[in-house]
């Protein structure tokens, strides 16, 4: 999950931490699926028509010190989608650096749940300051776990789990917009769910960020992955911390 509008103090969103598992069953695409894709792509229409509007926002730069909730939708490319809630938050501890952290619990159906947490740090640089661009860098521990109850009894379950790593890039940009935030990263992920055996898949997340008012933010994400990753969406709130 990297953390830029996603996680806007981060980052991406994040949500990229979410590792696409093999179900032994499949959801074919219904009425549902098909008006969830609608709005995510109906957000991201909207940010783009939205930017003959408004004038600059963010004087002093970005805040990288917040904390963020909202709800997320996965949908790898085989397999079953799954929605849950997700936390994370960011503290910036240094004009360039800030550490992240995030957390997802997804549900899968069928009494299959998912757990994602990332830990990180982060780098972030100015790139232009009259209409404010950052450069930021993410360096990212990733740990996902799975758990399948079968509910009969007698029955126990099943549970797995991986631990990974991921580095993500991109850039969070203020455009000529009045109260909205632009952010694009893109990242690479690897896991090991055993010695001597990996995984991996890259990512490509958008987000957008309405500023309510200074210090709170509605955020929309959407993330495309390959090798079979399939497509996260999130939207929440992030509450800043003003700085001194």
């Amino acid at each position: 999950m990297a953390h830029s509008a996603a996680r806007p103090g981060r980052r991406i969103p994040a949500p990229l931490s979410v590792r696409r598992v093999r179900l032994p069953f499949t959801n074919s695409k219904g009425n549902g699926e098909i008006a969830m894709r609608n709005l995510k792509w109906a957000l991201m229409i909207s940010a783009v028509v939205a930017l003959g509007l408004g004038g600059p926002l963010f004087a002093k730069g970005f805040n990288y010190t917040y904390v963020g909730g909202g709800f997320v939708s996965y949908t790898p490319s085989g397999g079953s989608s799954a929605t849950g809630p997700y936390l994370d938050g960011s503290y910036n501890f240094n004009p360039h650096f800030n550490v992240v952290a995030g957390y997802q619990y997804l549900s899968y159906g069928q009494g299959v749940n998912g757990n994602n947490l990332d830990l990180g740090v982060g780098f972030h640089t100015a790139l232009e300051t009259r209409q404010p661009i950052d450069l930021v860098v993410e360096a990212l521990f990733l740990h996902t776990a799975f758990d399948v109850s079968c509910g009969l009894p007698g029955c126990g379950g099943a549970s797995a789990s991986a631990n990974g790593f991921g580095l993500a890039g991109g850039v969070r940009w203020h455009p000529p917009v009045q109260k909205l935030e632009i952010d694009g990263l893109v990242g690479i992920n690897t896991y090991n769910s055993c010695p001597g055996c990996h995984s991996s898949f890259e990512t490509v997340t958008g987000a957008v960020q309405y500023y309510f008012m200074p210090h709170l933010s509605g955020v929309a994400s959407l993330s495309i992955g390959t090798n079979s990753y399939g497509d996260q969406f999130t939207v929440g709130v992030n509450y800043y911390f003003p700085t001194l």
